[in-house]
Order: structure tokens, then C-alpha cells, then sequence
């Protein structure tokens, strides 16, 4: 048997793996050869030059290419007839032509015999342009690297920018570029992926990431260009082609001189609900204009933050077959395919570090030319910030023990805040500390033969086969009906606040702490405690927008004082490139805490088993009972939900799925108010739950507000069904506020849930 790298994998199996990857994929690349989407037709058109956007902000491609499918249709494309319109002289340029189309003064036609002809020439020589546009951003990409020079070593650090405002973003992407970063994600608004159109300019408004536009990417461009220049090595920058937009953004990218763009050929229709037939035509237009020297980033991570780590490992192998061949075919080569891989057992597990590093090593076995992009830990980060830093150094000793090409900076701050400045800095010199430290580890590391790790990694007899198979979860949706419309220009979530919702005369109580041990006797006021009773001494951490100096110290301490910290002690400064400075201080605080005066909320109804939940269904309400969930506004995380409502569950328990007399109803992410509304009628609904994990701008209380008011309009008091909101930022005192019946914060389990609705709907008791 003939073996290859550390792990000694069977080379047979491995080509057995890849002939399986191709027998599934090739049908799928002969479907995307003979369709067409209308994103592809209108990235058609941006290549040939159309760009900007009318007066309502719609953009001039969306017009041009509505018209034309209204007058003929797009399955054969809109260039024959577009530019037949203007062979024939009904306008002198592009976007004479869409202006006039929109207002109704043209009438598009399928030319045929010569005039088809011409207008095929005059569309293949507009397209051209474009096209020779990229390359030539792809030549100056290479001469910029020649001259400046490029990241001294491997792995590239990848570090994300997320702001919402591409005026935020730019100060934010250069000094963390000035502080060891080689690539700089500037990742698309949260609520972009299910928009039917690109927004036009520069913007200011994203919920999670800033919009992915034209201008957002020439502005971030010249940011690292200039920044590059400074530092002496080419710092690359990426964003995602991904979502409805996919060969759009795609096109934008490559004529803006982007270096890598995050583009997986499943991810829209795995965690976002979009028609497969339509991701797999655009994946592999998108691929194609990559192919011009752009690097993809794959999106495996994404099944371990919604199955266990270890169970579905071979998911994530089996992902990157799919994406290699998908890749392949479509003119990518082997230093492009930037295959993901994620960081996610659970801590908890015996052996976690050496799991982790099986699989880890499995995929650098499997693909060896590849750079691979190695996420770090998200699941398992609970606001632990010191417990979450030790876990992201793990990762990088990972990433430096299997020669990683692309390690993404972890951040301590995952399940607490959107990263702060501080914040990357940190998580930066985390990676600066394992990599200067044991960077070149893989030359000296083999696993033993015969051992716990290569025994996993292939998992001894049969592992690598359920991968080689193709065993994963089914699509949510059939091959050819979305499951939900998508947002038109006209559609885009609006930007004024929602309405207040009316305050509820009933809610959660607001209880006062249980002191658990009955010997010991409730304390009264008490102070922070350092190292001796009533010292008061705490430890804060912050940024000042000020170069690092002494004035910068004694702003620091000033601050601290006005904070209530007396004496203040600065024990630590750093210079976070030439404008920002972060410190951390000691001191003693003077102010109380009474605890007797703390309102939290408590359960006040009883845990029940799936079982007990069934039978007190059955008895009451004699019928199965209904709950509808989803993810609403412009949030599109699904984690929390699926945790909920997916019989897998979360925390050992399962989902409400699996509970018999339960009718889960699930619309799906970036649903909007009026529509879980209208399901919620449609269904009966006696429960509607919705998860919200994007915080930015109190998006989360934005959108709960909006939800409850919408909800309050439609249905009679007594009618209305219970309203439940989760996310990890929610503080549960707040159901009154905003008008729902109970809020559950981060680590709620199916259990609790599902005992609470089946409590209220079977004892009409409030809560």
C-alpha cells in the first residue's frame, strides 16, 4: 500500500476520494454550464462598464436587466439585446441605454441573421474591456509585491474588520496592518447576503460588517496600497463574494484589485436558504473571474459551529473535495484554494488539542499545495475573555504545527462584544508570541505511528471513507424553490427606527438573589475584592485615540480617576500604531454593592422532560402545539436558533423538533417582521420565537421592538401568541420593555424553552 504525508494516508483512498468528489460534482458543473442567473447577467454588464444607480438608489443594472427579461426574457442573456439597442442607435453608451430603459422609451428584441451578428461582436468587445481591466489589476497586483515586497513568512495573518462604516474601517484596517496583520477582511454587512442587488457608493449603515460596493472596495484598496507602501510588504485585503450577489461582487472584486475573496460553493445554500441551482451557476461565474489571481476562502467552518466537532468531521472533509473540484474546474489553481478548516471541539472533550490536531493535519495531508485557512475557535468561547485568549493560543499552535497558510486571528472577545481595537491587538501579539515561538514547529513534529492522532485523522479503519462517500446533511431546500423571496432594491431594510412597543402589563418578576449556603448570612454592602476584604481594588482596560507617551499616561490615569478609581495605577501602556495606545490600570474603587437591592430574573415554572412537555400538550390543549422561529431584520446567524428548534439541540438536549405533540415551523434567517407575522397567521401559531445575534447599533432591540408592536397590531390581546426572544446579548430583566413575554439570554438550553411555552400555554399562568 502506498502511503503519503505524516499521516501515512492510503494514496488509493485519497484518489478514490477525489474520483467520488468529481462523480458528484460533474453533474452539477453540467447544470451550471447550460443556465444562467440574473446576477451573472448583470455582472455581465458591470464588466462591459454599467455601473451607478438612479435616483431611488436602485442600481442601473438591475434596471437594464428587468426590462429586458420583462420584454424578452434573460435565458439568453441580456447582451444581445442590449447591444442590438445600441448597434441600432437607440442610445450612444450604456447608461444612456439603462436611463432610457427605465423610463419606458425602449423596447428591447432577439436579433437574428446579421444584426445578431454585429451585436454579439459589439457585446463580446464592451465585455472584453472588462475582462483586460481585471487582468491588468492582476498585473499590478504582482508588480506592487515586486516592488514593496511581500509578507516575509507563512502563515498569512488574517485579520477581520467589521465596523459598518468604511470610514471606521479604514483607520481600524491600517493599524492593525501596522501591527502584524497580512490580510484584511473587510467582511460584508450581515444583512447583505439576501439582497438581489449591490448597493451603490460608499456606506456608513452595516449591521456586522460593512456593505460590499464598488466604492467600498476601490476606498479599502487604496488604504492597505498606501499602508503597504509604509511597511515594506504587500498587505492583501478580502472581502466575501458570497449571497445573491455572488458574480456581481465577484466582478467588482477583481476590477478593484481585491486579493482574496471568501467563496464557498455551498454556503448560500446550506446556511443562508438560497436556491442551489442558482449558488452553484454563480459559484462557478464567480470562480471563473477569480481565477484571475484572486484567492478563495471556503466556508467549512461554518458546519462545526452547528454540529459537534467531532462527530462531523468528515462533513468538513467532504466540503473541501467538493470545493477542490469545483475549484479546479473552474481554472483555479492549488496556491488559490484557501480550503477552510475550523478549531471547534469543545474544550471540554478528553483529548481535545489532539483531536483537533488530527483533523488539522488531515487536511494538510489531503491538500498539500493548498494554503488552507485555519478559524479559530467560536462555539466553545463563552465571555471568559482569559479562558478564551489560552484557547486562541491553542489554535495558533495548531496552525504552527501544521503549516497553515492562512491563520484568521482569534479574538478573546467572541462571545462578549464586536472586537474592540484592543481587542485585535491582543488577539495579534497571541499570534505574534506562538508563531516567532514555534512557527517552524511542523519541521520537527511527526505523530507517532500507529497513535492516538494518526489513528483519528484517517480514524484508524474507515475513516476517511464516510468523507470519500460524500455522507453529509441534505439541503434544507428542494433543488428549485426558495423557501423564502428575496429583497429587491426597493425591499432593503430600512434605515429609520422601527416603532416602540407598547409596554406589557405583565412579565417576568424581577427577583432578588437566593444565597444558596442557609449557614452563611446575606452580605450588605460590599466592595470589589483584590486580595483583602473591603480593598476595592478592580482592574480596567481601555484605548485612548493618542500616540504613546507620557501625556497619554497621565490622560489615562485622569480618566480612571473621573471613573471613581483612587489611587489609579497605569501598569501597563502600548502603542497600538502611531495614533492609539492601550492600557491597562489598577486601582481602588470607594463605591458599594448591595446585593439585597440586585434584580435578576428567576424560573419560575417547572423543568419538564420531553416527555412530561408531550403528555401536557396532549392533556391540555388536546392538539399539537405550534411555534414558529427565526432569525429577523438583517441578522442571518442561525446558530441560536437551530440550537432551539433542530432535533440535534444544543448542550445534550434535543431540539423541539424532536418533541412529538410540537409543530416546529422555521422561515429561516433575515425574515421580515411582516412576514413571521403573516406565518405566524398562517400556522396558528401558539409561540414564536426569534433569535437575534447581531448587536451592532442595538440592532437586537431594534428589531424585538419592531417585532412585538407588529405583532400587538395584528392580533387581538387574547389571541396573540406568546413571544420569546434569545441572543447572547439580551439581558433577560428587559421583557417589559421590550413588549414580549420572556427573554432568554446566552447558554438557554431547548429545555427551558420548551417548558416554558408548554408552562404558559397549559396554565395560563403569567410568568
Amino acid at each position: 500500500m502506498k502511503t503519503t504525508g505524516k499521516l501515512g494516508l492510503d494514496t488509493a483512498q485519497i484518489r478514490e476520494a477525489r474520483t467520488l468528489a468529481r462523480r458528484v460534482g460533474k453533474p452539477i458543473v453540467n447544470t451550471a454550464k447550460k443556465h444562467t442567473t440574473v446576477s451573472v447577467e448583470r455582472a455581465t454588464l458591470r464588466l462591459a462598464g454599467l455601473a451607478g444607480a438612479d435616483s431611488e438608489g436602485t442600481p442601473r443594472v438591475n434596471r437594464l436587466a428587468d426590462v429586458v427579461r420583462a420584454d424578452v426574457g434573460l435565458e439568453h442573456g441580456p447582451a444581445l439585446p442590449v447591444w442590438d439597442a445600441l448597434v441600432r442607435g437607440e442610445a450612444d453608451d450604456l447608461e444612456t441605454l439603462a436611463q432610457k430603459a427605465s423610463a419606458g422609451s425602449i423596447t428591447f428584441r432577439l436579433p437574428d441573421g446579421s444584426d445578431e451578428v454585429r451585436a454579439r461582436a459589439a457585446a463580446h468587445k464592451a465585455v472584453a474591456k472588462g475582462i483586460k481591466q481585471i487582468d491588468r489589476r492582476r498585473v499590478e497586483r504582482e508588480r506592487m509585491i515586486a516592488k514593496v515586497g511581500d509578507a516575509p513568512r507563512k502563515p498569512w495573518i488574517y485579520l477581520i474588520v467589521a465596523t459598518g462604516d468604511i470610514y471606521e474601517d479604514i483607520p481600524q484596517a491600517q493599524n492593525a496592518a501596522r501591527e502584524g496583520a497580512d490580510v484584511i477582511a473587510v467582511i460584508r454587512s450581515t444583512g447583505q447576503s439576501l439582497l438581489d442587488f449591490v448597493p451603490e457608493g460608499a456606506t456608513r449603515e452595516g449591521f456586522a460588517g460593512t456593505y460590499a460596493t464598488q466604492e467600498n472596495f476601490r476606498l479599502m484598496r487604496a488604504a492597505p496600497d498606501e499602508t503597504s507602501k509604509e511597511l515594506g510588504r504587500h498587505v492583501r485585503l478580502t472581502n466575501y463574494a458570497s449571497g445573491l450577489c455572488m458574480p456581481e461582487i465577484a466582478a467588482l472584486a477583481g476590477l478593484e484589485r481585491l486579493d482574496m475573496m471568501l467563496n464557498d460553493s455551498m454556503y448560500g445554500i446550506l446556511f443562508r436558504d438560497i436556491n442551489p441551482i442558482r449558488t452553484f451557476v454563480d459559484q462557478r461565474f464567480s470562480r471563473r473571474v477569480h481565477r484571475a489571481g484572486i484567492i478563495i476562502n471556503t466556508g467549512e467552518d461554518n458546519y462545526l459551529t452547528t454540529a459537534d466537532a467531532v462527530d462531523a468531521a468528515h462533513t468538513v472533509t467532504t466540503s473541501q473535495l467538493l470545493n477542490e473540484y469545483f475549484a479546479k474546474e473552474a481554472g483555479l489553481e492549488d496556491w488559490q484554494l484557501g480550503l477552510g478548516h475550523a478549531f471547534e471541539i469543545d474544550p471540554e472533550v478528553p483529548d481535545s488539542f489532539r483531536l483537533e490536531l488530527a483533523h488539522a493535519m488531515l487536511a494538510r495531508d489531503l491538500f498539500p499545495k493548498a494554503p488552507l485557512k485555519w478559524m479559530p475557535p467560536t462555539r466553545h468561547m463563552t465571555g471568559d475573555v482569559f479562558k478564551g485568549y489560552l484557547l486562541d493560543g491553542f489554535f495558533n499552535l495548531v496552525g504552527a504545527l501544521t503549516d497553515r497558510g492562512i491563520l484568521l486571528v482569534g479574538m478573546m472577545t467572541e462571545a462578549v462584544v464586536t472586537p474592540r481595537l484592543s481587542d485585535r491587538d491582543l488577539a495579534l501579539q497571541n499570534v505574534r508570541y506562538v508563531m516567532n515561538a514555534a512557527g517552524n514547529l511542523h519541521e520537527d513534529f511527526s505523530p507517532k505511528p500507529g497513535g492516538f492522532i494518526v489513528n483519528r485523522a484517517p480514524g484508524g479503519p474507515g475513516r476517511l471513507h464516510p468523507a470519500a462517500q460524500g455522507h453529509r446533511g441534505p439541503p434544507r431546500r428542494p433543488a428549485r424553490r426558495d423557501r423564502r423571496r428575496h429583497l429587491r432594491p426597493d425591499e432593503a431594510p430600512r434605515r429609520q427606527g422601527p416603532r416602540a412597543g407598547r409596554r406589557r402589563e405583565e412579565g417576568p418578576r424581577l427577583l432578588q438573589p437566593r444565597h444558596r449556603d442557609p449557614g452563611r448570612r446575606p452580605m450588605s454592602l460590599i466592595r470589589p475584592y483584590g486580595d483583602t476584604t473591603g480593598d476595592g481594588m478592580v482592574q480596567l482596560s481601555f484605548t485612548l485615540p493618542m500616540a504613546h507617551s507620557k501625556v497619554a499616561e497621565g490622560a489615562a490615569a485622569q480618566l480612571a480617576n473621573k471613573m471613581g478609581m483612587d489611587p489609579a495605577m497605569v501598569v501597563h501602556s502600548k502603542a497600538m500604531g502611531p495614533d492609539f495606545t492601550f492600557f491597562v490600570v489598577y486601582g481602588r474603587v470607594n463605591h458599594l454593592v448591595d446585593p439585597s437591592k440586585v434584580e435578576i430574573v428567576e424560573r419560575d415554572y417547572p423543568l419538564l422532560t420531553p416527555k412530561e412537555a408531550n403528555a401536557s400538550i396532549k392533556r391540555t390543549l388536546r392538539r399539537r402545539m405550534v411555534v414558529v422561529g427565526a432569525c429577523i431584520g438583517t441578522d442571518a446567524h442561525t446558530v441560536g436558533i437551530d440550537a432551539i428548534l433542530n432535533i440535534k439541540g444544543f448542550a445534550g438536549e434535543k431540539g423541539l423538533e424532536y418533541y412529538r405533540e410540537v409543530k416546529v415551523v422555521n422561515p429561516g434567517a433575515q425574515v421580515s417582521v411582516p412576514d413571521l407575522v403573516e406565518a405566524a397567521r398562517e400556522e396558528k401559531a401558539d409561540a414564536v420565537l426569534v433569535s437575534q445575534v447581531v448587536t451592532q447599533r442595538d440592532a437586537h432591540l431594534l428589531n424585538t421592538r419592531e417585532m412585538s408592536a407588529a405583532f400587538r397590531e395584528s392580533y387581538p390581546a387574547a389571541k396573540r401568541p406568546l413571544l420569546v426572544v434569545g441572543g447572547p446579548r439580551f439581558d433577560e430583566t428587559m421583557a417589559d420593555e421590550l413588549g414580549v413575554d420572556r427573554v432568554f439570554s446566552r447558554g438557554t438550553t431547548p429545555g427551558e424553552v420548551a417548558s416554558f411555552i408548554v408552562h404558559r400555554l397549559t396554565t395560563g399562568t403569567a410568568s
